[in-house]
């Protein structure tokens, strides 16, 4: 199970976007991937099509390695593992402070 989902925000921490935040707008757990809205933008020629009548270049996100990108929480880069108790449903929890995410 990945430790990033849609809609989470995240601090991506290595590459040429290093440094840059962002709404997780897609996860692709097989491949652990994931698209961040205004990271990793790259242009694309696209056809013409019914949605994209004219064609042309298109800037489009592109997927990022999961391991690139670090979940923030109230804007502080945290680490996350799994908290499992007896009778409830598993949620993820900051490693350093325990609290729920």
């Amino acid at each position: 199970m990945p430790k990033i989902k849609k809609n989470d925000e995240v601090l991506v921490i290595t590459g040429e976007s290093k440094g840059k935040k962002g709404i997780v707008t897609r996860v692709f757990p097989k491949l652990s991937k994931v698209i961040v809205n205004g990271i990793n933008v790259r242009k694309k020629h696209e056809k013409p099509n019914k949605t994209n009548q004219q064609g042309g270049i298109v800037d489009k996100e592109m997927p990022i390695h999961i391991s690139n990108v670090m979940l923030l929480e109230g804007g502080v880069p945290v680490r996350t593992k799994r908290v499992r108790e007896p009778g409830k449903k598993s949620y993820r929890a900051s490693v350093k402070t325990g609290k729920a995410i």
